[in-house]
């Protein structure tokens, strides 16, 4: 017997088998056992009591995707990390391992694993389902095979059966509980050539940066942190801490990660695990907002080493690059943006007009269609701020005022860009000026000098401003006299550090802050603007030079910097009516 006359034989002898059952010769009684067997086999398959006795055991708990944040614990955990001297790197480090950053971490781990674990599932059902597909071809799930194909009443239910399916994948796709969507997602691990965070940190240790550079020498290393299972691990071996240590790295060293073949091939071609650059963009935004925090704390205790160190990490990890101060650096960024915005587009700040000294009236913004009457006020007010700009600051004034005009080199050169952009992209130019964000920094210091050559600092001044009753070295004593809410999260070895930091009269007016000061340009075009920022005059008479520092917040390596000097003349306690008669012009000023 050929195979193509056994192949036809076989429906035949099993039709025969079920047709008639009173003579059973031998071949006839292995079909029925066979027909038994499979029989068998299938109602295991189909059984819901049986799969759910199969399955129950192998079934976990799912993953439920809300975090529980706890801000001020995390601002705790944060401002007691650091310290005066903490680097940019140091301070990167904290934020990755504060309590929230890592319960959000720790979530996204989970929820990979969950998907990965859905997807092998998946898989292995695929692949088991594959071996035995001659089985299925015999029967469907209402009885034997092609059996009532003709039957009016069996099409209808089948078609019923086939619209229930449909309507189930729908509402299962609307509710995120789709399988099927499970099978698209490409992971690392899971599908061939996909690069996630192992292919990151296979390349991060390439470049020498991983495990992170110091980090064990940091006091974060000797911390403990509780796993999913409820052990107390080491960072680096915490799936949460470990990962947005990754990705803190990542960020550091994207311009080569970027740039790298493998990973500008597998973009095109969709291999790129979604579980993980997709986090990505989540951590660099939480990130972004934690050191913004951080810069007001290090204000608030005053300390200009640990802002200017924040100020460098949050142009580092924006950019993307490890030092701040590497010349090889500064040198890649001037040539970004001469490439993209022309020979006139890197970044800079022009200051014109500084001043220190008694606050002057603002003067009315010009109008170019004044009449002459008008013309000539504006000169005489103007006049009159000059005037009043040579006025002696004394002892017992109120407050001074810090000012300066600053234009914006690159504002021509910007604008011209993004509108260009806009239009390539089809973005209507008053949307895309509108996301314009530029932020700058400025931190003042004060020291107290000769009153003859007006340089030679005076070591013996304890840097009193305002109130002679608060002394620079006594910031952190202030602090906890006005019950201030950042000092009571401080712990006794925070509190001390920054109080050794200001408490030689020496070094004090180096490390220490008047007064930290933003502004943010919203508008790209604009070229020019004034700045005033009010400080607390001098206690003491005499020759005081006042050191400002402008860091960007955007761009590498264009502070600017610059020192006003301004005698402090003593001054006359004023009467209590004098000053109540002060208050209440103020007051019908600012009606």
């Amino acid at each position: 017997m050929d195979e193509e006359t056994a192949a036809q034989e076989i429906p035949v002898i099993i039709e025969e088998v079920v047709a008639s059952s009173s003579s059973l010769p031998l071949i006839g009684g292995l079909s029925i056992l066979i027909i038994l067997i499979l029989l068998s086999i299938r109602y295991i398959q189909k059984s819901p009591k049986v799969s759910k006795l199969t399955n129950s055991n192998d079934k976990k708990k799912k993953v439920d995707n809300k975090v529980t944040l706890d801000p001020k614990a995390d601002a705790a955990y944060l401002v007691n990390c650091l310290r005066p001297t903490s680097t940019p790197l140091e301070i990167l480090y904290a934020i990755a391992t504060t309590p929230d950053t890592v319960a959000v971490t720790s979530k996204h781990v989970a929820l990979a694993n969950e998907l990965r674990e859905k997807k092998l599932a998946h898989l292995a059902t695929k692949k088991s389902e594959a071996s035995h597909k001659s089985m299925d071809d015999l029967f469907d799930d209402d009885g034997w095979a092609e059996e009532d194909e003709d039957d009016p009443a069996a099409a209808a239910a089948k078609k019923a059966k086939e619209e229930k399916e449909k309507e189930e994948k729908r509402l299962a796709k609307a509710t995120g509980k789709d399988v099927t969507d499970v099978t698209k997602v490409k992971l690392e691990g899971v599908d061939d050539g996909v690069l996630g965070q192992e292919w990151v940190v296979t390349n991060l240790t390439k470049l020498g940066v991983w495990p992170p550079p110091g980090f064990t020498s940091t006091d974060l290393n000797s911390k403990k942190f509780t796993d999913e299972n409820g052990k107390k691990v080491s960072p680096l071996n915490h799936p949460g801490v470990k990962r947005a240590l990754i990705m803190t790295m990542g960020r550091l060293n994207a311009k080569k990660l970027n740039t790298h073949p493998e990973l500008m091939a597998a973009g095109p071609k969709g291999l790129i695990d979604p579980t993980y650059f997709q986090a990505t963009m989540e951590y660099r935004q939480r990130v972004g907002q934690v050191l913004e925090g951080t810069l007001r704390m290090a204000c608030t205790l005053r300390s200009y080493r640990l802002a200017s160190s924040i100020l460098d990490a949050i142009v580092m990890f924006k950019i993307g690059l490890m030092d701040v101060n590497s010349t090889e650096q500064r040198d890649w960024f001037n040539g970004l943006m001469v490439k993209q915005y022309g020979q006139g587009g890197t970044p800079k700040l022009i200051l014109d007009d500084k001043f220190l000294g008694v606050p002057t009236p603002e003067p009315e913004k010009k109008d170019n269609n004044a009449s002459p009457a008008d013309k000539k006020e504006e000169e005489k007010n103007k006049i009159a701020q000059q005037i009043m700009q040579t006025k002696q600051v004394t002892t017992t004034d109120e407050k001074m005022a810090l000012e300066m005009t600053i234009t914006r080199q690159h504002a021509e050169s910007f604008t011209k860009e993004k509108l260009a952009a806009a239009q390539k992209q089809g973005i209507p130019p008053q949307i895309a000026m509108q996301a314009y964000r530029e932020a700058w920094f400025i931190l003042v210091r004060a020291r107290k000098v000769d009153d003859t050559d007006g340089v030679t600092p005076i070591t013996t001044w304890d840097g009193a401003l305002g109130d002679a009753n608060h002394p620079a070295s006594n910031h952190m004593k202030f602090l906890k006299e006005k019950n201030d809410s950042l000092y009571k999260i401080l712990d006794s070895t925070t509190i001390q550090s920054f109080t050794t930091e200001f408490a030689s009269t020496e070094t004090n007016c180096e490390n220490r802050i008047v007064i930290g000061w933003p502004f943010v340009i919203s508008n790209v075009a604009q070229k020019t603007g004034k700045v005033k920022i009010h400080l607390p005059p001098p206690v003491e008479a005499g020759k005081y030079e006042f050191c400002v520092t402008i860091k960007s917040q955007e761009f590498l390596g264009v502070e600017e910097e610059f020192k006003l000097v301004v005698d402090v003349a003593k001054g006359v306690e004023k009467k209590k009516e004098d000053v109540d008669a002060d208050d209440d012009t103020e007051g019908k000023k600012d009606k």
